[in-house]
């Protein structure tokens, strides 16, 4: 029994840090606020959503497809279903994920799962908070 467990205590010890992932709520990502920073305002997050910066996490949302192709590599993961209208956004930024995925993942009006390395956007011109790259769907 004890070889047993030193096999399985140095087989996980193998796995990269990397393989680790935490999921994340929405309310998580909701932890930041504008600041003012000169002329212009500035996202400030809480030392939760700071410690996840550069982190492989997990979330669940609602994909909101940036072009026409039912296959999306680049979209915006949202904590919202996609609005009635258009032109509607269903929350702020903080509730918005842009996602860079490897391959891309099949359009669906369903929640779906993302694993991803995330970044905090202080400076994005779109007004994005948070990024996922190396980000894949789960199915």
């Amino acid at each position: 029994m004890n070889r047993i467990a030193s096999f399985a205590f140095a087989l996980f010890a193998l796995v990269p840090a990397a393989a680790a992932q935490t999921q994340v709520s929405w309310d998580t990502f909701a932890q930041v606020r504008l600041v003012r920073d000169g002329a212009r305002f500035v996202p400030r997050f809480e030392s939760t959503v700071q410690s996840l910066d550069g982190q492989r996490v997990k979330v669940q949302g609602f994909m909101l497809p940036l072009d026409q192709t039912g296959a999306q590599a680049h979209f915006v993961l949202s904590a919202s279903p996609v609005a009635g209208c258009f032109f509607c956004m269903p929350g702020g930024p903080e509730a918005m994920i842009e996602i860079r995925a490897g391959s891309a993942a099949e359009f669906s009006y369903d929640p779906i799962t993302i694993t991803g390395k995330l970044e905090l956007l202080t400076d994005d011109p779109m007004g994005m908070y948070y990024r996922l790259t190396e980000a894949v769907v789960q199915q």
